[in-house]
């Protein structure tokens, strides 16, 4: 399952449209006729959701870069065209071959088009919060141990759905629109009369300095500068700031109150796009550019803090003195060993690893969060510790609480403080304890944390088949295109008794479920060393973890499973966490002039790559120092 993409040889760069023929049409586009359109394109049911049809040249053949090495892959393993249709000769498929690797593989890296994206729902409740010194809430009577959202951002916000990336952040498909517009307005007046009232009035004095009876014009005159430079993510504001205090100066003299003008400067600067949006550019030069000291503190903050910038990042990006390597290398650092990189190793592994389905499936009360912030904590642990990228499928550490201790060696949950529920509380949240497993050999890493074993589990059953599609899309980083519709159910036959797995054999027989379950078996059975509720169990009549990888490596269980990842899939996965992280970092969706930035970091990744060694890599790269302007 080596992808083809980290088998080649990085050979001369070519431009990313080199030729003068148009090959795709005069030998591609024959190649994909004789052999797949059929299946994908001549009728209504277009199996796999892939259309030939609809890509007509090299500029849609760009657009679908991940699908042309996954042919490749399919054709090397005899998977496509099935094996009762007529298959390309050898010549067919180096010509193929050669083509991908002219237009996909040896290619020019370019950074990717400037743009301006909006905030995301987080982002901007974390750069509101970082801006106002507090959060804004709403009253909740809820009882302690019931843990409810009291964000009023996020209550009222609608919440971003993942981007092409994969990723929240990656916003440019959905702008703001009116609806947006109107939630904005009621939250910045929310903001600005919390930031004025009697309980928040240090908050206050840190922008306007000492109030001494009613808001002066010195309170105005400090206040204005302070946060505007915050809230648009750069010092150079001189002159939207003498416009601003131009504007109060002449309510001033109007004899209009002085606080209710500058609470109105500020509610603009809360609407205005310099908040609202991230990303800056020079859109009188063309082409490749490097980006601004401004623009890359704004990078930096969004990508491992996910809010605003702070006042150490813009004086050092109004000094011109950010882009230097070795500042960024210091500030990668000090950001990361800061408390607030907690958002970053949050997020990016709950939206990576698709957490939130642990809530879904279990609800959303106290005793239920520990299964969801367990992997939180020990990927911000590697992170924080510098820890080797393969450790998150495979480490004698991890993070526990009361909740969780059944799941491990008493032996090891000894050694660890107890925890008692307060007076008063039923279910109350318990902290994490970081905990070493010298005698809980069947757990380690993300795989084997109860909460994700129980993610795809209900009516107290186990499903292999959805443990092992998460573990080949989010581990592997093998995607599975939509099943045809015509897969067969899964029933027992009439007198029959036939076990959960013998089954699911039947049904990988079938030609057209063939393909993809000899890549998701393997993996879901693996996992049936753990029930429903993630508790590790040993083979017996009643399940079977037994299996043989699709390199023909066989394993007895999910232990036998795992060394035969780390050993023979160990590329496959730093890979995938490579692109993650490129593609989170960069907030869009991953292009073709990318792959030769991203080959470049795996292959320094694959020999002992740490979190923070891989977050520097991405931070150097000339995909994250510049842009592209059409």
């Amino acid at each position: 399952m080596k992808k083809y993409i980290t088998l080649l040889a990085l050979g001369l760069c070519l431009p990313l449209h080199a030729g003068s023929k148009d090959t795709f049409t005069t030998k591609i586009k024959p190649f994909l006729e004789k052999y797949c359109i059929e299946c994908h394109g001549a009728g209504k049911k277009v199996k796999g959701h892939v259309n030939f049809k609809t890509i007509t040249n090299m500029e849609s053949a760009y657009k679908k870069h991940e699908l042309w090495g996954e042919i490749i892959e399919l054709m090397h393993d005899k998977d496509m065209p099935p094996e009762d249709e007529k298959q390309p000769t050898a010549a067919e498929i180096k010509m193929y071959t050669d083509w991908y690797t002219e237009k996909f593989i040896n290619i020019k890296p370019r950074p990717g088009v400037a743009r301006m994206r909006r905030l995301s729902t987080e982002e901007y409740r974390n750069s509101l919060k970082s801006l106002l010194g507090f959060d804004l809430t709403v009253n909740s009577s809820a009882t302690a141990e019931t843990r409810l959202e009291k964000s009023l951002v996020i209550k009222i916000l609608p919440q971003d759905p993942p981007g092409k990336s994969g990723f929240s952040n990656d916003t440019i498909q959905t702008p703001i629109n009116s609806t947006h517009w109107e939630k904005y307005s009621y939250l910045a007046n929310s903001a600005i009369e919390n930031l004025f009232s009697a309980p928040y009035r240090k908050q206050l004095e840190a922008y306007t300095g000492p109030i001494s009876g009613k808001f002066s014009v010195t309170n105005a005159k400090k206040i204005i500068p302070k946060f505007t430079a915050r809230a648009f993510k750069t010092l150079n504001n001189k002159d939207y700031v003498r416009r601003a205090l131009s504007k109060i100066a002449a309510d001033y003299k109007a004899k209009k109150n002085l606080e209710e003008s500058t609470k109105s400067e500020l509610k603009a600067i809360l609407m205005s796009p310099q908040f609202l949006y991230v990303g800056s550019y020079n859109a009188q030069k063309k082409g490749p550019q490097i980006v601004s000291n401004d623009e890359m503190a704004q990078r930096l903050s969004y990508f491992l803090w996910g809010t605003i910038p702070d006042d150490e990042l813009l004086k050092l990006a109004a000094q011109k003195k950010l882009l230097n390597k070795t500042a960024l290398i210091a500030q990668v650092d000090r950001m990361l060993n800061d408390e607030r990189s907690k958002t970053f190793s949050s997020t990016f592994i709950r939206q990576w690893l698709s957490l939130d389905e642990i809530k879904k499936m279990r609800g959303n009360n106290p005793s239920i969060m520990a299964y969801f912030n367990q992997p939180l904590e020990f990927f911000d642990y590697l992170v924080r510790e510098d820890k080797p990228l393969l450790e998150v499928v495979d480490s004698k550490t991890t993070f526990v609480n009361r909740n969780l201790l059944g799941y491990y060696d008493k032996k090891d949950t000894s050694k660890l403080p107890q925890q008692r529920a307060p007076k008063g509380t039923e279910s109350p949240i318990f902290p994490m304890m970081k905990m070493e497993m010298a005698n809980t050999p069947y757990r380690g890493g993300v795989l084997t944390m109860p909460g994700i074993l129980a993610m795809y589990s209900g009516n107290k059953r186990t499903s292999p088949i959805l443990r092992g599609v998460w573990m080949l899309e989010r581990i592997l980083g093998d995607h599975l295109g939509a099943p045809p519709m015509d897969v067969p159910s899964i029933k027992q036959p009439k007198g029959g008794k036939l076990t959960f797995r013998q089954l699911f054999e039947a049904h990988r027989d079938s030609p057209a479920c063939m393909l993809c379950h000899v890549k998701i078996d393997p993996l879901g059975f693996g996992m049936e060393s753990y029930d429903y509720m993630g508790h590790y169990r040993k083979n017996s009549k009643d399940f079977d973890a037994s299996g043989q990888a699709p390199n023909g490596d066989k394993f007895d269980d999910f232990a036998g499973l795992k060394k035969i990842l780390l050993k023979r899939y160990d590329e496959d996965m730093v890979n995938t966490v490579t692109k993650k992280m490129f593609a989170y970092a960069m907030a869009r969706k991953l292009e073709a002039y990318d792959n030769p930035v991203i080959n470049k970091i795996a292959k320094k990744m694959e020999k002992g790559g740490t979190y923070r060694s891989l977050i520097k890599e991405i931070v150097l790269s000339q995909s994250f120092t510049q842009t592209f302007v059409k």
